[in-house]
């Protein structure tokens, strides 16, 4: 027999084991964007905004603690500023797609949390350097890195939500 709460916890512990897992393999580009919008366009609003700080901050922890993160103020600073953006991104991704949004809808967030995460960046960028992560090659490649893993992220959600809807949820509509 489930717990009660199980169900309330299913998705987002698989959100988050997920860019946990992307950590070590993407280190700097993780997908917070795409963890964002599928967030914003699967969970309640309390669960998908903390949902997105956890996955912050485990990717910071496993980036200080184990990848050799500089422990400075710059390493710090932008570990702020992407938590920001990571919420700056759930919070755009939130005006197209909500709780039990369809496909379409959690993609035009994805694409809206897209613009919102790297112009917040590059704001901290340009008051505090870095801007050279910020030539249009390396901001088309981070941008497919995010639609490849919300991809993966909605195949996980629609797969896990039809095979198991008391613990996942309602399954995925495409339009």
């Amino acid at each position: 027999m489930l717990l009660p709460s199980a169900s309330k916890y299913a998705w987002p512990t698989t959100l988050f084991l997920f860019v946990l897992a992307a950590t070590p393999i993407f280190g700097c580009v993780t997908p917070f964007v795409a963890a964002s919008a599928a967030a914003a366009g699967t969970m309640e609003r309390r669960a998908g905004a903390l949902t997105v700080l956890a996955c912050w901050a485990a990717n910071q922890a496993m980036g200080f603690g184990f990848m050799g993160y500089p422990v400075d103020g710059y390493a710090i600073g932008w570990g702020a500023a992407i938590a920001g953006g990571a919420m700056l991104a759930w919070l755009a991704a939130r005006i197209v797609a909500r709780e039990g949004a369809t496909l379409v809808q959690i993609a035009g967030g994805a694409a809206l949390g897209f613009i919102a995460y790297e112009g917040s960046l590059y704001m901290v960028a340009l008051a505090f350097g870095g801007l050279a992560t910020f030539t249009p090659k390396i901001v088309l490649t981070i941008f497919a890195n995010d639609a490849l893993w919300l991809a993966v992220l909605m195949a996980a959600y629609a797969v896990l939500s039809s095979s198991a809807p008391q613990l996942f949820g309602r399954r995925l509509r495409l339009a």
